[in-house]
């Protein structure tokens, strides 16, 4: 048998090149998780949206014949009626109200619409399906149906049967009638059937009540006869004075006991608020109030018994009673209270979700203000769970480090105040904790530990021993929080904040500075899009120099921003940003537009210059940008610019995201002729092998090697190597952030081709760039050797 395999997802994955990247695909990730938990909220919306109309489509139904019964309307009234309300509430065209006629052995029609009144069923009870319709998964005996095809002559038809009242109501549309309907629900035959329920306990209400007007004995015979459980009461004492077989049955007892006992005294729960309910819906019987109450009622073994209670004033043998019908509604109940669950818990884990968490956060705001905190746990690199073992893996790590949330809670004196749930799952790999009446705030810090103590431990799922770290974000109600949103708003950002501090932070207790930080960057983020449509941002150029002719190579393009208010931004405080919210792509646009045009301007204006190159720099976005190649072909058509003379800068940290995509993306920009540069060579993890497996034609040496280089030998000996196996290769080399004349000296002397730096000069617009090629080139290597290095002291752009 093959060894488990061992995930360790702190360190599955190296540590990228570029961490703002990292966290942009975190964050595209996240969206696509809370995408999928808001498609499948608005899945499950819908489908309570739906079952809750038809619930109120019930009510209307029942509501309106318990009216009509309560104004002593006729059987035949509340026949009509009920064929009326099932047809225009369903939207059919034909009904029909059946009564079982034993000694013809067949069922004849009440009350119908669309059937000839005389219609007949003539089929055996024993034949006929409880419930059906022409579209039922399970079809209908053949005896039944083919009858039904030749007499009915329905085109789609709902069939349903209380065997023990004798009744059935079909409904249905007739083949000419031109409607729609093709299909009927499930909850089609919930109305229909909780109809003729209604309908069957009314006609034996009214039975009842009429036989017990005119004889004891017919009253008796069809009081225990009937299918549901009654009571009579004395209005006066509330005492029961009669009950039948059914409440007998129902309250599980076989002797009288239950008469001269009342029904308060078989509440469930016997507190004032439900004495005080039912006495008021005796009160409300006896004026005239009918409307039925629900409450729970206990049998004689102490079981806990669901009832919706109809009572109703009734004269018997000239006395003035109250007549008491119980329906068992236990089933409905359980069924309501797992809807209900669902509603407010998470499906994987059974943790109470979003909903009800921030409901129980909302309570605990608005309560007696006590030290409260909310931890927003985030599983680390869980995608990468996932990606390799699939979701169902997945699924289960995340319903195991549930419960191993749970069990942290359980264990330490800090959390073993804490009642009720105070985890939750929020979606996707979240987990939010509620911590309340906390002596002080360390208590949510000692809870976080205690989390990542108990999450140190391996995971065995499906055989597979899997690692988990979380990134913790801690926020306390120290501040006047007027919404559960708000803290867990804050809670999010420290969470960020701690997983953009690495695995070794174990939480990060939220500051209002963090949210200010946030703000500004959104302001930014506002200011920014602005700028784009405003042309705020302006394209600077820093010359690149042959180091050994002192003529001007080219220039690398660098954007800046002209705030109107702020001024000149550095590129440090919104390049990052622009990234994060893609608006890198038109900023990058824009700079590859500029850039293009300055190159097909220069070329006509100084064509002694030429070849000059312009490098701009791509994004890791924009090389994900599918329609690059096509957006660069266009712009050289349109500005007329000589490909050969563009050069594309890319850092190695883009060719880590994705080398085989980026591989074919360069090849393309080589067949346009584009020159291609490796930027910030040697700060990668794999720089040497990018110069065997992409097409570029420049090396560029990134300043940290640079700048120190007059402290370092190593440093300068790794420059030495750097160059020569560019040399080898048949690469162009540039050195980047030159700054002193000994650094330029020094990089000449190891064959270095290009440099850049504030030693040339600083970036500049282009004004100031195209006066910079009018100046004559910078001393050359002889000139500098002959003592002439001095004049470029009195540069003016120095």
């Amino acid at each position: 048998m093959a060894a488990p395999l061992v995930l360790d997802i702190p360190t599955m994955i190296g540590e990228p090149g570029n961490k703002r990247c990292q966290e942009a695909e975190c964050q595209r990730q996240r969206c696509k998780i809370l995408k999928a938990d808001l498609a499948a909220l608005q899945i499950e919306s819908g489908r309570l949206r739906q079952e809750l109309r038809h619930s109120q489509m019930i009510a209307q139904v029942v509501e309106a014949l318990h009216r009509l019964a309560d104004q002593r309307a006729t059987l035949g009234e509340l026949g009509e009626r009920l064929v009326d309300l099932l047809v225009n509430t369903l939207g059919l065209d034909s009904a029909a109200l059946l009564q079982w006629d034993a000694p013809r052995n067949r069922f004849g029609t009440l009350h119908g619409r669309g059937l000839p009144p005389d219609w007949t069923l003539d089929i055996p009870l024993t034949e006929v399906p409880q419930g059906c319709s022409s579209n039922s998964l399970e079809p209908a005996p053949p005896p039944f149906l083919n009858l039904l095809r030749q007499t009915a002559h329905l085109n789609r038809w709902i069939w349903t049967c209380h065997p023990r009242a004798g009744l059935a109501l079909l409904l249905g549309d007739a083949v000419d009638s031109g409607l729609n309907r093709i299909h009927f629900a499930a909850d089609d035959h919930r109305i229909i059937e909780t109809a003729l329920t209604v309908y069957a306990t009314l006609r034996h209400l009214n039975h009842a009540e009429t036989a017990l007007l005119h004889s004891e004995t017919s009253y008796q015979a069809l009081f225990d006869g009937t299918t549901d459980a009654l009571a009579v009461i004395d209005p006066d004492s509330g005492l029961i004075l009669d009950a039948n077989r059914q409440a007998r049955e129902f309250f599980g007892d076989p002797t009288a006991t239950l008469q001269r006992s009342s029904l308060e005294s078989w509440l469930f729960d016997r507190s004032l608020k439900w004495r005080d309910a039912l006495s008021w819906q005796r009160t409300r019987a006896l004026a005239g109030d009918f409307p039925p109450i629900e409450c729970q009622f206990r049998n004689v073994a102490g079981a806990a018994l669901w009832v919706e209670l109809h009572l109703k004033p009734v004269t018997l043998n000239a006395r003035f009673r109250l007549l008491a019908v119980l329906r068992d509604i236990s089933e409905h109940k359980r069924v309501e209270e797992r809807l209900l669950h669902h509603t407010f818990h998470d499906p994987l884990t059974d943790l109470p979700n979003r909903t009800m968490i921030l409901t129980r956060l909302q309570q605990a705001l608005d309560g007696p203000q006590r030290l409260l905190a909310v931890l927003l746990l985030d599983i680390n690199r869980f995608k990468v769970i996932n990606d390799s073992l699939g979701h169902e893996v997945g699924d289960r790590m995340l319903a195991a480090i549930g419960q191993q949330l749970q069990a942290s809670l359980r264990t330490g004196d800090t959390v073993a105040r804490l009642g009720g749930d105070t985890i939750a799952r929020l979606g996707g790999d979240e987990f939010l904790i509620l911590l309340e009446n906390l002596r002080q705030p360390g208590d949510a810090m000692l809870c976080a530990e205690r989390i990542h103590q108990g999450l140190s431990g391996p995971f065995d799922i499906d055989g597979h021993e899997i690692h988990a770290s979380v990134s913790i974000g801690i926020a306390l109600n120290n501040r006047h929080y007027p919404r559960a949103e708000d803290l867990l708003r804050d809670a999010d950002i420290a969470m960020h904040q701690a997983k953009a501090r690495g695995k070794d932070c174990l939480y990060v207790l939220f500051d209002p500075t963090m949210h200010d930080r946030i703000v500004r960057l959104m302001r930014m983020e506002h200011d920014l899009r602005r700028a784009l449509e405003r042309q705020e941002l302006v394209v600077f150029y820093q010359p690149i120099v042959n180091l050994t002719t002192g003529g001007i190579k080219g220039f690398e393009a660098l954007v800046r921003w002209r705030h109107p208010e702020r001024g000149l931004v550095p590129p440090g405080e919104f390049i990052p940003l622009a990234e994060d919210t893609l608006l890198i792509l038109p900023l990058g646009r824009q700079v590859l537009a500029e850039s293009c045009r300055r190159l097909a301007t220069w070329a006509r204006s100084y064509p002694e210059r030429m070849p000059l190159t312009i490098s701009v720099n791509l994004s890791s976005k924009q090389l994900g940008n599918a329609h690059l190649i096509q957006e660069i072909r266009q712009l050289l058509a349109d500005t007329g610019c000589d490909p050969a003379l563009l050069e594309l800068e890319i850092t190695e940290s883009v060719l880590i995201e994705n080398s085989e995509t980026v591989r074919a993306l360069m090849n393309d920009l080589r067949e346009l002729r584009i020159r291609l540069s490796l930027d910030d060579f040697g700060t990668g993890y794999s720089s040497l092998s990018y110069l065997h497996q992409f097409p570029f034609d420049t090396i560029k040496i990134d300043r940290a090697f640079i700048q120190p280089i007059d402290l370092s030998a190593s440093r300068l000996e790794i420059v030495r190597a750097i160059v020569a196996l560019a040399r080898a290769l048949g690469k162009t080399v540039v050195a980047e952030g030159l700054e002193t004349l000994e650094q330029v000296e020094r990089l000449t002397t190891l064959g270095c081709d290009l440099g850049q730096g504030y030693y040339f000069a600083r970036p500049m617009d282009a004004a100031a760039a195209e006066q910079f090629l009018n100046k004559a080139a910078f001393p050359s290597a002889a000139e500098r050797a002959m003592g002439l290095a001095a004049e470029s002291n009195e540069r003016p752009h120095h």
